[in-house]
């Protein structure tokens, strides 16, 4: 299904749905992950996250490829490395919100397992407004810069 074809029948679902659907209209892409070493304790997801709709907010992600998943970000304060944790993201009309390594991500807690080359794992992220969505998000190597910039994601659809 093209993303033409995907946005069109969104918008139908929302027309037939009543008002609170048709006011959103969540894309998410390219949920990615680094691999992990064995014995690690956390990891991090990274994504994009694109509302086509009213303006919404997301407000919670959850794996149960850990025992916790909290939103957070990334900065420098006076020359110091820092991370905080965020109790939501905004999402504006047609205006993408990147997670990415060194800057906002979605931190994993108490992994199950380790994160390895090539699994996958479901991760739920949850909105203000719109409905849940769960997204499969694939690992890659260590230390990869994402799904944009290598080949590691066979079968991933790159926009």
């Amino acid at each position: 299904m093209t993303r033409r074809t995907l946005l069109a029948a969104m918008a139908l679902i929302g027309m037939i749905g009543g008002a609170h659907a048709e006011d959103s209209m969540v894309m998410v892409d390219q949920p990615w992950a680094r691999a992990t070493p064995a014995g690690a304790t956390s990891g991090a997801v990274y994504l994009t996250v694109t509302e086509h709709g009213a303006p919404d907010r997301l407000i919670g992600v959850s794996t149960p490829a850990a025992g916790m998943a909290m939103m957070h970000e990334s900065y420098t304060e006076s020359g110091v490395s820092k991370m905080r944790m965020l109790d939501g993201v905004a999402l504006d009309p047609h205006k993408p919100v990147a997670f990415h390594p060194g800057a906002m991500h979605i931190m994993l807690e108490g992994l199950k397992g380790p994160l390895k080359v090539g699994a996958t794992f479901p991760l739920t992220l949850t909105f203000e407004k719109a409905a849940p969505q769960t997204v499969t998000v694939t690992v890659m190597k260590a230390g990869a810069p994402g799904p944009a910039a290598t080949t590691d994601m066979p079968g991933m659809k790159m926009n």
